[in-house]
C-alpha cells in the first residue's frame, strides 16, 4: 500500500494525524522504521534533504521511499526501554519542523525561478541541484558571467514581487504529452509538474517532487551569491528568503565591524580596505628593509668557528630564514641552525652544513629525536618544527 503523501496536497500542513501501517526495527540504534497510511512529512529526494519533526513526540531523524512507501527513521532513545506508541493500527500525530519546512520551499520556488528564466533566456539545463541546510547550489550546463547574473536575478525578483500562484498538480497522460516542461530524466508516468505562475503566463513549468510555496510572494528576496566555473558550466550558491535574510545580518556585522575599526562609513568600506592595504605594504617594506639592516649587523657579528652555529630570531619568515642561513653558513665548519619562534610556541628551524662532507640526510632521525622535530630535507639543508627549548636546542648545537 502506497503511502498517501499529504504535502502534495497540502505544502503548509506541519501537523497531521495518520495511522500506524508498520514499526520495525531501524538501522540506527534505539530506532524504528515507522511506515504510515499517510505523512506529510518530505522524504529525502530531488536534491533535497527529508523533512525534520516528531512522530508521537520522538524524534524524527530520516525519511526516505522506496516504491511508493514513504518509512520515518524514529528515535526511541529517550523512551528508555518502556513500551514505543507505534502498535500497527494506532494513530500517531507527526508534527514538522515548520520554519526548516518554509525555508526550504522558499529557496527550491525559488530555484525553480532561476532555472526557468536561464533556460528561457539561455537554453541551459539545470544539470545539478542541492539544498542543504542554509545552503543553495545549482548548476547549469552553459556558463554565465556576473552581469548576466544580476539581470537574472532583477527578473526574479520581480516574479517575486508579482505573487503569481504556485501550482503543483499531476497531469493527465495526454495533457503531459503537450506540455513543454523541464526535467532532468525522461518521465512518462506519475509526473508532478510544478507551474511558476497562471497556465496562460506561467514563468516556468518543471517535474518535481518536492512542496513549493503557493504564491511566488512567500519566497521573499532571491539573492544569488558566488559562482564558479564547473564541469563546463558554471554553479551558483543562491539564498532565498529567511535564508537570504539570515545571510544578509551575517554580512552586515561584518561589513559594520570593518568600517568601525576602519573609521568610514560602511559604503565606503572598500576604500578603507584599499586604503588599509596600502599601509600594510608600505610597512612591510620598511619592515623588510630594517630586516636586510639587521640581518648584515647579525652576520657581521658572527664569529666563524670550526664548529656549529646556532641562530634564533623570533620573527623570521622562512625565505629570511634561508637567506641567514646561506650567508652564515660560511662561517661555520660543522652545522648552522636558524631558528625563528619561541619555547612557548615551538620553532621552525633551517639547518645547513659548514662543510661538503657532512651528510645531513644521514643525521636526520638524530636531529629530530634530540630537537623533538619534525622535518626533513636533503644532504645540504634540512628544515622543519621542533618543540625542544631554546636551551635543549642550543646544547645539541654545542655538541655537534
Amino acid at each position: 500500500m502506497k503511502t498517501t503523501r499529504l504535502f502534495d496536497q497540502n505544502s503548509h500542513l506541519y501537523t497531521f494525524t495518520a495511522a500506524v501501517l508498520s514499526a520495525e526495527a531501524g538501522s540506527a540504534p534505539d530506532s524504528l522504521s515507522v511506515v504510515l497510511d499517510a505523512t506529510a512529512f518530505f522524504p529525502e529526494g530531488g536534491g533535497q534533504y527529508p523533512d525534520r519533526g516528531t512522530l508521537a513526540d520522538c524524534p524524527v531523524i530520516d525519511v526516505q521511499e522506496k516504491n511508493g512507501v514513504i518509512s520515518h527513521t524514529v528515535s526511541i532513545a529517550h523512551l528508555n526501554g518502556e513500551p514505543h506508541p507505534f502498535a500497527v493500527g494506532a494513530a500517531v500525530q507527526g508534527e514538522l519542523d515548520a520554519a526548516t519546512r518554509f525555508a526550504r520551499m522558499q529557496n527550491h520556488s525559488g530555484e525553480h525561478i532561476v532555472s526557468g528564466i536561464v533556460h528561457r533566456l539561455y537554453g541551459y539545463r539545470n544539470v545539478g541541484f542541492h539544498l542543504g541546510d542554509g545552503d543553495v547550489t545549482l548548476d547549469f550546463d552553459g556558463v554565465l558571467t556576473r552581469a548576466q547574473l544580476d539581470a537574472i536575478e532583477e527578473e526574479a525578483n520581480a516574479i517575486v514581487a508579482a505573487n503569481l500562484p504556485v501550482t503543483a498538480y499531476y497531469p493527465a497522460p495526454d495533457e503531459l504529452a503537450a506540455l513543454t516542461y523541464r526535467a532532468k530524466l525522461a518521465l512518462t508516468e506519475g509526473v508532478r509538474i510544478v507551474r511558476m505562475g497562471t497556465e496562460s503566463d506561467p514563468k516556468d513549468l518543471c517535474a518535481c517532487c518536492a512542496p513549493h510555496v503557493d504564491f511566488t510572494g512567500e519566497i521573499g528576496l532571491i539573492k544569488l551569491l558566488d559562482f564558479i566555473h564547473y564541469k563546463g558550466g558554471v554553479r551558483i550558491h543562491m539564498l532565498c528568503g529567511s535564508w537570504a535574510l539570515q545571510d544578509y545580518r551575517r554580512r552586515y556585522t561584518a561589513v559594520a565591524a570593518m568600517a568601525a575599526a576602519m573609521s568610514v562609513k560602511q559604503e565606503d568600506v572598500t576604500v578603507g580596505f584599499d586604503r588599509l592595504r596600502a599601509e600594510v605594504e608600505e610597512k612591510k617594506q620598511t619592515i623588510a628593509a630594517l630586516r636586510a639592516k639587521l640581518e648584515e649587523h647579525t652576520v657581521a657579528a658572527i664569529i666563524p668557528t670550526e664548529g656549529s652555529l646556532c641562530l634564533f630570531d623570533e620573527g623570521l619568515e622562512a625565505i629570511e630564514m634561508r637567506r641567514l642561513l646561506n650567508r652564515a653558513v660560511e662561517k661555520c665548519g660543522r652545522l648552522c641552525g636558524v631558528f625563528s619562534g619561541n619555547d612557548e610556541s615551538g620553532y621552525r628551524y633551517v639547518i645547513g652544513r659548514g662543510a661538503p662532507s657532512i651528510d645531513l640526510k644521514k643525521q636526520i632521525k638524530e636531529i629530530n629525536s634530540a630537537l623533538t622535530a619534525k622535518g626533513g630535507g636533503s644532504s645540504e639543508m634540512l628544515q622543519g618544527s621542533c618543540t625542544a627549548t631554546r636551551a635543549v636546542i642550543e646544547a645539541f648545537f654545542a655538541e655537534h
